[in-house]
């Protein structure tokens, strides 16, 4: 009897030490991810934190991305206890598409916030294999989510044996997955801040030079004139010299369309917004954006989201056209071999897809998506689409002003513009403007 008494609190003292140990870890780790690093070399430390303290065989964190409508998770980070098989370079688990491979649960429940954790053998029998093949008896996996989107999970894996959560321990360690969502999605927005101050740094420098050299070339242009006037008084023995004349006459109007490209990159040439609606604005321009994209393109206008009526927003309609016709454009030069571009319009709050995958703030969008076929882009050409003069395409086929002008008319009509691409399976553009009377 006595040593019963004696014994028995063992397992209690455990338990709360445990908790202790998992209630530090994890303050310890919010103070981690709060300092001004990036966030991705403050993870092995935070994930050898917490796996310290709560006993487990491996932490990790899974990113999510979307591809054709389907969840798809990669690990991105791993900490493993001495002895224990690390799993980060297991194929398996890389672009590993959820619902396909047995994880429908996972994904509802990721979705809505919910913790995912227990016994693998009481798991469903679909998702098991995959489990027991990395030795895992028991496990515990928080969503991650970076502002209103669920941006991907936190994993802890028992393998040594089988280890039973606390709820206490369920929702603390949920304060880790918080913590870290908060850490991505406070880098997110510092980025796109100094993306947006560098744009706007260089629209002033683009129209101060633009100025500038428009003063020059009417100085050009005024002698010009002077001297096709003196050249008309010699009649034909100035021919050779009017043809040089024309040549400099041609060489002036390239520089003055590229002057006034440059102005519209400032936008110090104001627009005259009005009301107006988007999808008519597309159904005028097609046979526009038909020339312009060519016979080897095909051209789909459609109402796309979940059929709800789609709201005005306040634009200048050239402006309108000039994006629609940057992004046609873009997408020609991206399908050589000829390729569907689809325009479609719908109306979105922040809360829904893909405006809640954008992290776009509250409020209704009017969203026009411009999603070609073509060859893609790389991550490394994807990071400065946006820049101006930044272009791949040969000299003589673009000046790499199209698709920073179309981010400053967006910028200026209180929009967002944001992109996706994958090497060989496309790009899609999406434009957000506020809806009016929304």
């Amino acid at each position: 009897m006595d040593a019963a008494i004696a014994t028995s609190p063992a397992p209690v003292e455990a338990r709360l030490a445990r908790r202790d140990a998992i209630l530090a870890a994890v303050a310890r780790t919010a103070e981690r991810l709060s300092e001004p690093h990036p966030w991705e070399s403050l993870v092995p430390d935070a994930l050898r934190l917490l796996g310290d303290a709560t006993g487990v065989s491996r932490v990790y964190i899974f990113e999510v991305e979307r591809a054709d409508g389907a969840e798809v998770v990669s690990q991105r980070f791993e900490w493993c206890a001495v002895g224990v098989k690390p799993q980060i370079e297991n194929p398996e688990l890389q672009s590993l598409p959820l619902e396909a491979a047995g994880f429908t649960r996972w994904a509802e429940l990721l979705q809505k916030g919910e913790a995912i954790f227990g016994d693998v053998g009481d798991f469903p029998e679909s998702e098991r294999p995959l489990l027991e093949s990395q030795e895992i008896k028991s496990l515990l996996v928080q969503p991650i989510f970076e502002g209103p989107r669920w941006w991907g999970f936190m994993g802890f894996d028992a393998c040594a044996a089988v280890q039973s959560w606390e709820r206490v321990e369920v929702d603390t360690l949920r304060i880790a997955a918080l913590v870290l969502g908060s850490a991505i999605n406070r880098q997110t927005r510092d980025e796109q801040l100094r993306e947006t101050q560098k744009l706007e740094a260089l629209g002033r420098m683009a129209g101060s030079v633009a100025h500038d050299f428009n003063n020059i070339l009417m100085v050009i242009a005024g002698a010009m004139e002077l001297l096709k006037g003196e050249l008309e008084t010699r009649g034909q023995r100035a021919m050779a010299h009017g043809q040089h004349a024309a040549m400099i006459d041609q060489a002036l109007e390239r520089a003055a369309s590229l002057t006034r490209r440059l102005l519209d990159f400032s936008k110090r040439r104001a627009g005259a917004p009005q009301v107006v609606s988007p999808l008519d604005l597309l159904r005028r321009d097609e046979p526009l954006l038909r020339q312009a994209i060519g016979s080897k393109v095909r051209l789909r206008v459609v109402h796309g989201g979940d059929g709800r009526p789609i709201a005005p927003v306040r634009i200048d309609p050239t402006e309108f056209t000039q994006v629609v016709l940057n992004l046609a454009v873009n997408a020609r030069d991206a399908m050589p071999k000829g390729g569907e571009l689809v325009l479609d319009v719908s109306t979105v709050d922040a809360k829904d897809s893909p405006a809640s995958f954008d992290l776009m703030p509250e409020g209704a969008w009017t969203l026009v998506r411009a999603i070609d076929c073509g060859e893609g882009m790389p991550p490394e050409v994807l990071a400065h689409a946006f820049e101006p003069f930044y272009t791949t395409k040969p000299p003589d086929r673009g000046t790499g002003l199209g698709l920073s002008t179309v981010h400053g008319i967006v910028s200026a009509a209180g929009g967002h513009i944001k992109v996706s691409s994958t090497v060989g399976r496309g790009t899609e553009f999406r434009v957000y403007l506020p809806a009016v009377g929304k």
